[in-house]
């Protein structure tokens, strides 16, 4: 009877050990790379107006962007963010004496970018990017 007694408290406190541990602490993983955008770049957009290219130039300050889109109606600069791979920028301009809003949204690789285009009232349409 003594050695089961034995046993029996043994076990106990090897439970209790064992539950008064602390576990070791998982290390987190580290945030992915930041996408870099900066750079030159073609866009695409193609809507109820047709398809048009633009160059675009972006620069880039942690996940604020800025820079110029030069199309055929002429030179804009846009403000944007980027957060993780999300990307948006827009600008404002006047279109025959009305201010007209373009806003993109998408996503990019860094090499690529994909998503949509709002075109004040008028709709919207979708646009690619590919840097140059």
């Amino acid at each position: 009877m003594n050695m089961f007694r034995v046993l029996i408290i043994a076990g106990i406190v090897s439970l209790a050990a064992a539950c008064s541990s602390t576990p070791s602490k998982s290390v987190a993983p580290p945030p992915p790379a930041a996408v870099n955008v900066a750079g030159n770049w073609i866009i695409t957009v193609e809507s109820q107006f047709g398809t048009q290219d633009a160059k675009m130039s972006v620069k880039q300050d942690g996940g604020n962007l800025s820079g110029t889109m030069e199309s055929p109606q002429g030179s804009m600069n846009y403000t944007g963010t980027l957060v993780g791979s999300d990307v948006k920028f827009g600008f404002s301009f006047n279109a025959q004496g009305n201010d007209l809003r373009i806003d993109y949204a998408g996503t990019t690789d860094g090499t690529t970018m994909d998503g949509k285009v709002v075109i004040g009232t008028f709709g919207e349409g979708k646009f690619k990017g590919k840097r140059q």
